[in-house]
């Protein structure tokens, strides 16, 4: 019966494990969104529940993208958020872009940051909504 008591311990350790390992947590400070919530953020574009891999962690479906003019939105659901805040991150903070199409996968790797913080692959479909001077 113990053992029920420390699930909610393990998820909320994990939870920052993965924020650290992937590189989440570094991204925090500069990028936050801070009181943005979802409805605020206005997206010309979004998609929920999509796969990026951050660092050495690669978040699978679970990863909710929102995209206008200005900046990138990554967040997370609900039971996934602790130690994922949201972030907003502006399109000049992105760069070293390039595509990495592989056989039933499209994606496109990111540096986020100057300098840069972490290493990105993110769902392809994001790159034709960048703007057209840091496409690959």
């Amino acid at each position: 019966m113990m053992w029920l008591l420390m699930i909610p311990f393990a998820w909320v350790f994990v939870s920052f494990l993965l924020a650290r390992i992937s590189g989440w947590s570094r991204l925090v400070k500069p990028y936050s969104a801070g009181e943005v919530s979802d409805g605020a953020f206005v997206a010309d574009e979004s998609a929920r529940f999509r796969t990026a891999t951050l660092g050495a962690i690669q978040y699978h479906s679970c990863v909710t993208f929102g995209i206008n003019d200005t900046s990138l939105r990554m967040s997370m659901p609900f039971l996934f958020r602790l130690g994922h805040p949201p972030l907003v991150i502006p399109w000049d903070q992105i760069h070293r872009v390039e595509a990495d199409n592989r056989l039933y996968s499209h994606r496109v790797k990111v540096s986020i940051g100057k300098p840069t913080l972490i290493r990105a692959a993110l769902p392809g479909w994001v790159r034709y909504r960048m703007p057209m001077d840091i496409r690959p």
